[in-house]
C-alpha cells in the first residue's frame, strides 16, 4: 500500500510539472496568426458596426431636426391665424375691451308743451345716437358701446315705441351713455367740431337736451350678445 501510494504521488506531481510546462510553453506561429486575424476581424467588425450606429444616429438627428422645423413652422402659421382670428374677434365684437377713450352722455331736453312744435325736438331720436356713432368711427374709435351694447358694423338703430331697438334686440331708454375706445383728444374733436352733429346741438340750445362728452383714461365695452342677422349672403358651395 505504501509502495501504491508513493507511485500514485510520483505520478500526480509528473502530470502538475506536465501541465505548468504546457502553459508556460508560447503558442506555435500558426496559432498567433490565427488569434490576430480573429482579432483583426472582430475589430472590423466593431467598427462597421459603429459607423452604422453613426448613420442611424445621424438620420434620426436628421428627422428629429426636421420635425422641431415643421413643428416650428406649422406653430409659426397657427399662431399667425390665431392672430388674424383675433382681430377678426375684436373687429366683430366678440372680445371684450378696455382703454382710453369718450363718454357721450344724452338725455332728454324740456318738453316745450307748444301746439305749434310738433317736431318733439326736445327727445333724443335713434338718429342721434346713429349720428354720434357714426361720427365717432369717423374720428379713429376702436370699439363702441350705447348703454351696454356693443355696436358693431351690422348694428342698426330703430325706433321700439318710446324706446331704440339696437342689434334687433335690445330697448333702449334715456338717459344714453355711448362709450367709445380710442383716442380722447380725437373723439372729442370729433363731436364737438361745428361742422358735426349741428342739429342736435341746435336742439340742445332750444331744448336744454342734454349733450355733453368727458374724457377718460380707461373705459370699458362689452362683448357682442346679438346675433349676426345675414339676410342675403350664403356660404360658397
Amino acid at each position: 500500500m505504501t509502495v501504491l501510494a508513493s507511485v500514485s504521488l510520483a505520478t500526480f506531481l509528473v502530470a502538475g510539472m506536465a501541465a505548468t510546462q504546457f502553459r508556460s510553453q508560447p503558442l506555435p506561429p500558426s496559432n498567433r496568426l490565427a488569434r490576430d486575424e480573429a482579432l483583426r476581424k472582430s475589430v472590423n467588425q466593431l467598427e462597421d458596426q459603429n459607423r452604422a450606429l453613426k448613420t442611424r444616429v445621424q438620420t434620426l438627428q436628421a428627422d428629429v431636426k426636421a420635425g422641431e422645423d415643421e413643428s416650428a413652422r406649422r406653430s409659426g402659421a397657427a399662431q399667425e391665424v390665431k392672430a388674424q382670428l383675433d382681430e377678426q374677434k375684436t373687429f366683430a365684437g366678440l372680445t371684450a375691451l378696455h382703454g382710453p377713450g369718450l363718454t357721450v352722455l344724452l338725455h332728454d331736453g324740456t318738453d316745450p308743451n307748444s301746439s305749434v312744435d310738433k317736431s318733439l325736438g326736445w327727445t333724443i331720436h335713434y338718429q342721434d345716437l346713429q349720428d354720434i356713432v357714426n361720427v365717432l368711427w369717423a374720428s379713429g374709435a376702436e370699439a363702441i358701446a350705447v348703454n351696454g351694447q356693443r355696436i358693431v358694423p351690422s348694428t342698426a338703430f330703430h325706433y321700439a315705441g318710446v324706446n331704440i331697438l339696437v342689434n334687433n334686440a335690445s330697448r333702449l331708454s334715456g338717459p344714453y351713455t355711448v362709450i367709445a375706445l380710442g383716442d380722447p383728444p380725437a373723439l372729442a374733436g370729433g363731436v364737438g367740431n361745428p361742422d358735426q352733429l349741428a342739429e342736435l346741438k341746435s336742439r340742445n340750445r332750444i331744448y336744454g337736451l342734454g349733450f355733453s362728452w368727458l374724457r377718460s383714461t380707461r373705459l370699458s365695452v362689452p362683448v357682442y350678445d346679438a346675433t349676426f342677422l345675414v339676410k342675403y349672403a350664403q356660404p360658397v358651395g
